[in-house]
């Protein structure tokens, strides 16, 4: 009985969390794989590195559901290719990113 009451007071105090997800393709609407994506919050901070699969999918887990703006930044090697800004209020697909 102790040992629930303690797993439900540690279920209700951690942060709530939710994924994002989306997917890069080019103006032929095919999916561009191996580019780097990134979420980035002011105070959150950014998060790890997730790679567009071969369908140009990406999926960032764990995000902190906040109700200020996150930005999302799709990275080629050093170059910024696309940055969008999201509220990650529950999982979240950003849907289809075209890159020109």
């Amino acid at each position: 009985m102790l040992l629930l009451a303690c797993l439900s007071l540690v279920a209700a105090t951690a942060p709530a969390q939710a994924v994002v997800s989306g997917a890069v393709v080019n103006a032929s609407n095919h999916g561009i794989p191996g580019l780097s994506v990134y979420l980035v919050h002011s105070v959150a901070g950014r998060s790890s590195r997730t790679i567009t699969d071969d369908y140009g999918r990406f999926f960032v887990k764990n995000v902190p559901i906040r109700n200020d703006r996150y930005y999302l930044e799709v990275w080629w090697g050093k170059t910024l290719m696309a940055r969008r800004a999201i509220v990650v209020q529950h999982d979240t697909n950003v849907g289809t990113i075209v890159l020109k």
